[in-house]
Parts: C-alpha cells; structure tokens; sequence
C-alpha cells in the first residue's frame, strides 16, 4: 500500500513479544521507515521487512539479532533499561522526531496483558496529535480518531466495531454506518457503552469535537 500523498511519511513501528499475523504485511505502507521496538527486529523479520532503526533497551532482543543489527545499515538506539518509558514509546517518540504524520503500530498481541494495554495507552499520548496513527494488534485493528479529525474507517458490514474514549472523556462524538450511530454524545473512558457495535454501511465515519477516541475493529484480520 503505498502513499497516495507525497507529503506524508510513514512509520511502521514492529514491536516486540508474539509474532505478528504475517497476512499483516500486504497491509503496511510500502515506503514507511520501518522502526523495530527492541525485539521487534525479529517480527520485523518474520513479516519480510528490514528494519531502517532499532530502538530501545535491548533487553529481549536474541543477541544474535542484535548482532545482525549492528552489522546492517540501521541505526541503533539503544537506551538503559532503568528507564521511565516503554520501548513502544521510545518507537513513537522517534517516529515523531523524524518528521512522521502517518504512523502505523504492529504487535502480535500475546498474554501480557500489561503490555497490550500500555501499547493502546501509547497510541492515544498527546503528542502525536498531529499524527494519524492505526495499529493492529493481535487479529485487531485501532484507529485513533483526534478532535477535529474525521476518520473514515473501511470496514466489513456485519462486522463488530467497538469506540471508545481515551485519556478523559470525549464530547460531541458522532458514529455513522452502525447500527447503534451516535450524535454529539459524550462518551466516558470509564464506560463500555461503545462495545460491539455492529457495521451497516463502509466507510463508518467517526468525529470527536473534544477529546480522543479509539475505535477496535476485534476481528479486522479474521480469524488465523
């Protein structure tokens, strides 16, 4: 999928943990920066991609990746591991640094919860409020939606799509091409009303006045 717009730079981040799905690499921006969080040099390599930065502590990365790495062309940043971000933000705040306006996030998801939810944590951060950023995490697809950003998020009818506020609570939101649409509702970060809608029309179209939202398409990818 290659940039329609020449102004815009992608970034694909691949972080580390469970291998992602490998049908998610026909999905990626064939001409983004490709940013590996640590192990994600691996699952980089796993989707066939060469990672242009490697970023992070180094602390789960096989040293034999971390080897390849070193002898490549990437640039290697490499942080203590007594540190107060996660590699996923370090991934971001690079991405940020070199000028990104697209940002797209790849993890396979796993068992760690912990690390899941700090990943959806990181994507709605403030920062990258000048940036479109999507990820697919596991067999599912986020989309950030920002104030004053419409989103229009291609999408199966009959599949489930669920929207939530993160961050604080979000007002003047509106959902359309559901079954349950909204209009100018405000939605809490301490509610489950958004969960398991269901798509009627695609694109569904997505508008917040105040605040952030992220929209989770569960099964985006299908089942594996």
């Amino acid at each position: 999928m290659a940039s329609a717009n020449p102004t815009k730079k992608f970034a694909v981040i691949i972080l580390g943990g469970s291998e992602p799905r490998p049908d998610i690499a026909k999905l990626l921006p064939a001409d983004a920066v490709i940013v590996a969080a640590d192990s994600g040099w691996g699952n980089a390599r796993v989707l066939g991609l060469t990672p242009d930065v490697l970023i992070g502590d180094m602390d789960s990365i096989l040293p034999a990746d971390l080897a390849a790495a070193r002898r490549s062309d990437a640039t290697v940043i490499e942080f203590d591991a007594d540190k107060d971000a996660t590699d996923t933000e370090l991934a971001l705040t690079h991405a940020e640094s070199i000028g990104c306006t697209d940002i797209v996030v790849v993890s396979g998801g796993g068992d760690r919860l912990d690390h899941v939810l700090g990943v959806i944590a990181a994507l709605g951060r403030e920062s990258l409020a000048t940036c479109s950023v999507t990820a697919f995490i596991g067999s599912a697809r986020f989309t950030v939606v920002r104030a004053g950003s419409p989103a229009r998020i291609d999408a199966q009818v009959n599949s489930l799509l669920s929207i939530f506020a993160v961050g604080g609570p979000a007002t003047g939101v509106s959902l359309h091409g559901t079954k349950w649409h909204l209009d100018n509702a405000t939605l809490s970060p301490h509610e489950s009303r958004g969960v398991s809608n269901k798509v009627t029309s695609s694109p569904v179209v997505a508008w917040v006045a105040h605040g952030t939202l992220i929209i989770i398409q569960p099964l985006a990818l299908g089942n594996p």
